[in-house]
């Protein structure tokens, strides 16, 4: 018996290629094993497990999740484990086609426990490939090809005819991956030549098994690869190859129609676009299929915003967004794939802001500008905020098998970075894939925002408040701009140009260059349109999108008055991750739950040459540490050194612990360890200040890695980003005054990745950050910065880091120059 297939589209985020729909990941419905036995009970099983297949063949996945619950209470009630975990795999599969993806993860889990239990082999094996399937379509793909290369493994020959969707499906996987590893270069061609093998021998392998399901997926989701390459024309006879043999065996149609509307929308054709697509929309209407609804009135919609039909644009997007919002509610609680559905949906919200703006910009109705306002803030860093919710909320410690994940996930990173060991990428891979699984079933669910954003937002700005909320598109970006009493939007130019002053801008600032011309000019092109009111107000609270979260925004210069004058000198800048998450940050601050204590974390011993060693332990260091780091002239290179002293770090902290009013605790040398920095930590102070490397890591995407002291094994630790997820800290203030501190992705809809992200997870109030490398000098900027933010009434960072950034402007030496000053930046609660 065949299996009932339903793969479905899944958009990936990949901002440097673009974004393009994939196809639909399949799940295999496991048909009754035959039995010896013929009790009443097995019997009943049979029938009811057949009639659920066949119901998922015709795509009516409740009726069949009904046949199939029914089917586990008889499994259970013939007291037949291998049965009861068929029956749970069916159910989860039923539940995918529903879109229940929480559900149909726990599901699929729960039979692959049965089914290892009764060594169950090849069940085991395809409910790998499912729960692959499933983190495929969510866009975590690491995670996806470790489970699927468990199944791979595990099938036996005895299931030939299930080889070839998994082989598909890794090619998809593969391709994704090479492109995500190698950004911003082009993808490794051997990687891309082993994931088209993967594809042609799974498309081979369901033709020689006439398996026509398969067979057509195969076609599409290779059309699909091709179509992101703008490769049209084979993309073209790949769509309708699939189409050919869907139409030829009475096969569903709506993906098909759906893939060939996309084609035909990048090739200019817009009349055969919008007939396709016009069909793949009547097919919805049928019972809920796999192909997620959403994308096609998303691909609909895009297709009449280029005809010039805005209104019904905006008509066909806002259902699109309405089902996409329903879709990512269902997907499973780990952080990974609530990352992947932001990249995900990030298409549908940004296809919605510029149709129902441009929409505005003819008819000044209002309402939309709230529509898209809320729009852009409904999916920017909601997986942050969804993380930092769960985290409170989680009663109990994590398990003893996620920090040994950590610690493998530590060594793994450790060995990259040392070069030592070829197999290290693959272990992290696996690793992070563990997390993940450990993630999935902890984190518990977390409710969308509520409704009237935008006046929430608005309530809860002060009078000195202005929130400037951007969104970079690829033909035009928006800013909205919100008081306490308005809202206006504003056109900006596309992403291209933005991101091209961004860089010219940051070149100028750290090369000291005499031309201010670059930061005039990206300042007029954010800034320049502001009304008074605006202009105006002394505090900016900054949502940014991807690139802009680069820009060194106070080092900016204003040229248009009697005087050039930067951005810091007139305003302070708070980053916010976006406005849902401000706002119920803000909600559960609480200034007495932090002690009045600064934490100093610097001047660690990193080398066998540091005299604060001893001789003989040094002798037993040196032929191990050599380490991969972010080079301090910042330009992103990496160098094969050993990690020097950072000399400076222990007067930075000295001077700064000194400004500080308060109480003072401070971790040098061989005292900075991880295991004494949590001791201190549960003491919830006010301030802990990191003078340390920032380690660019190994890994792509890359992320930052906070290096301590060698530790009693001679081996340097390293704080990972999702090592310090996992703790539950109270404190005020995070500095990370090392070397571009804020390294890490920026995704689409996410926001900024590592470090920064991660203390806000683990419950900092704000983390403060430097864009680029910075000299290792005595900390002049944070004593000064430090002795405003210990006078505040209520502690500020970002007026504080302000003051400081002034007093350097006005200092005439060095310090005046904003290489140095503007490298630094608040994110989180303002």
């Amino acid at each position: 018996m065949k299996t009932a297939g339903f793969w479905i589209g899944c958009l990936v985020a990949l901002p440097l290629v673009g974004t393009l729909p994939r196809s639909v990941p399949k799940s295999w419905a496991i048909p009754p094993a035959p039995t010896k036995e013929s009790s009443t009970n097995e019997a009943r099983y049979q029938a009811l497990s057949a009639e659920g297949v066949q119901l998922l063949r015709q795509g009516r996945y409740a009726a069949a999740h009904e046949l199939f619950e029914s089917s586990r209470q008889t499994a259970i009630a013939a007291r037949r484990t291998d049965l009861t975990a068929r029956a749970i795999g069916n159910i989860a599969g039923s539940e995918f086609g529903l879109h229940a993806y929480r559900r149909a993860l726990h599901s699929y889990l729960e039979a692959r426990r049965i089914a290892e239990s009764v060594r169950d082999k090849n069940a085991v094996a395809v409910y790998d490939a499912n729960i692959a399937s499933l983190y495929s379509y969510l866009g975590e793909v690491d995670s996806a090809i470790q489970w699927l290369r468990g199944g791979i493994e595990r099938l036996g020959a005895d299931l030939p005819n299930k080889l070839p969707p998994m082989q598909i499906e890794m090619g998809s996987l593969l391709i994704r991956q090479a492109i995500q590893k190698s950004a911003p270069r082009s993808p490794d061609p051997g990687r891309i030549e082993i994931a088209l093998e993967m594809f042609r021998r799974g498309i081979a392998g369901a033709d020689r098994a006439h398996d026509p399901v398969v067979y057509a997926i195969g076609w599409q989701r290779l059309g699909e690869e091709l179509l992101r390459q703008r490769d049209l024309r084979g993309a073209e006879r790949a769509f309708l190859e699939a189409y050919r043999v869907r139409k030829l065996n009475h096969l569903p149609l709506d993906a098909s129609y759906w893939a060939l509307g996309e084609l035909h929308l990048a090739q200019g054709d817009l009349v055969s676009a919008s007939t396709l697509l016009d069909r793949a929309v009547a097919l919805t209407r049928s019972a809920r299929g796999p192909l997620p609804h959403w994308r096609i009135y998303d691909t609909r919609g895009r297709v009449r915003m280029a005809q010039g039909r805005l209104p019904e644009a905006v008509a066909d997007l806002r259902v699109a967004v309405r089902l996409a919002r329903a879709d990512r509610w269902s997907a499973p609680a780990d952080d990974a794939a609530r990352v992947g559905a932001e990249g995900v949906l990030d298409q549908v919200h940004s296809d919605l802001i510029e149709a129902a703006n441009r929409l505005y910009i003819e008819t000044r109705n209002p309402a939309l500008v709230r529509e898209t306002f809320e729009a852009a803030e409904e999916n920017r860093a909601n997986s942050l905020r969804q993380k930092v919710r769960a985290h409170q909320r989680q009663k109990d410690d994590l398990p003893p098998a996620y920090w040994e994940a950590v610690a493998r996930l530590q060594r793994a990173e450790t060995a990259s970075l040392r070069g030592s060991d070829p197999a290290a990428e693959g272990e992290a891979d696996a690793t992070r894939a563990e997390l993940v699984r450990l993630e999935a079933s902890l984190n518990s669910d977390s409710p969308p925002l509520t409704a009237n954003l935008m006046d929430r937002s608005q309530a809860a700005l002060g009078s000195d408040d202005a929130l400037l909320s951007f969104h970079l598109g690829k033909s035009i970006s928006w800013l909205w701009a919100l008081d306490r009493g308005t809202i206006v939007l504003y056109a900006l130019p596309p992403r291209d140009q933005v991101e091209a002053e961004v860089q010219q801008s940051v070149r100028a600032i750290r090369a000291n260059a005499l031309d201010a011309a670059p930061g005039a000019r990206l300042y007029r092109t954010l800034f320049g349109e502001l009304a008074p009111r605006f202009q105006r107000k002394t505090r900016w609270l900054l949502a940014l999108d991807e690139t802009l979260l680069e820009a060194p925004v106070a080092a900016l210069t204003d040229d248009t008055g009697t005087r050039p004058v930067f951005v810091a000198e007139q305003h302070a800048l708070g980053v916010i991750p976006g406005a849902g998450y401000w706002l119920e940050s803000a909600s559960r601050q609480d200034p007495e739950v932090t002690a009045p204590l600064f934490l100093g974390i610097g001047d660690p011993i990193y080398n066998a040459a540091d005299p604060r060693i001893s001789q003989a332990r040094g002798k037993e260091l040196v032929a191990t540490l050599r380490f991969e780091f972010l080079a301090l002239s910042g330009t992103g290179a990496s160098s094969s050194l050993a990690l020097p002293r950072l000399v400076g770090s222990g007067p930075e902290l000295d001077r700064c612990s000194a400004a500080w009013r308060g109480e003072r605790m401070l971790l040098k040398g061989a005292d900075a360890s991880r295991r004494n920095l949590m001791e201190q930590l549960h003491r919830n102070p006010a301030v802990v200040h990191f003078a340390t490397h920032v380690l660019e890591s190994a890994q792509r995407p890359t992320y930052g890695l906070i290096a301590l002291s060698l530790n009693e094994q001679s081996d340097l630790e390293l704080l990972q980003p999702v090592d310090i997820a996992g703790w539950r800290v109270r404190a005020g203030l995070v500095v990370l005054s090392g070397c571009h501190s804020s390294a890490g992705s920026a995704l689409p809809g996410t926001g900024l990745l590592g470090l920064t992200r991660s203390w806000l997870i683990a419950g900092a109030q704000s983390v403060l950050a430097s864009h680029w490398a910075t000299p290792d000098e005595e900390g002049d900027l944070f004593q000064e910065f430090y002795r405003t933010l210990s006078t505040q009434h209520r502690r500020d960072p970002a007026q504080a880091l302000r003051d400081a950034q002034v007093q350097m402007i006005r200092s005439g030496d060095w310090h005046s120059q904003p290489r140095y000053w503007g490298a630094y930046f608040v994110v989180g609660n303002q």
